[in-house]
């Protein structure tokens, strides 16, 4: 059998960095225009830059840029989640009480 599967298929010439963010589901609330207050499984540093996916009523999804503004832990009783502070920095289309979460974190 041949070592096909086991050879290299490609090789950095020197190290890369990259990062990868994995889609988290998040409960939403509104604070005002420009604030958002999600709960999630994960904590998010202040300052990071996130993408966060809304599906709207109407089945479009638009993606906002948004940075943490802060992170703190809470408990409830499905055990230890973070609620993060959101500051939006851009949209691309106005987005309403009823639009609803359908992305994660990623694509900075």
């Amino acid at each position: 059998m041949s070592d096909r599967r086991k050879a290299p298929r490609f090789a950095f010439s020197s190290p890369a960095q990259a990062q990868l963010y994995v889609a988290h589901d998040v409960q939403i609330q509104r604070n005002g225009p420009e604030q958002l207050t999600v709960v999630s499984s994960v904590a998010s540093p202040k300052g990071e830059e996130l993408a966060l996916r809304l599906r709207g009523p109407d089945g479009s999804v638009v993606t906002l840029q948004v940075r943490t503004i802060d992170s703190r832990p809470i408990v409830d009783d499905r055990g230890v989640h973070y609620q993060i502070d959101l500051q939006i920095c851009s949209a691309g289309q106005a987005v309403t009480e009823e639009w609803s979460w359908v992305g994660g974190r990623g694509d900075q």
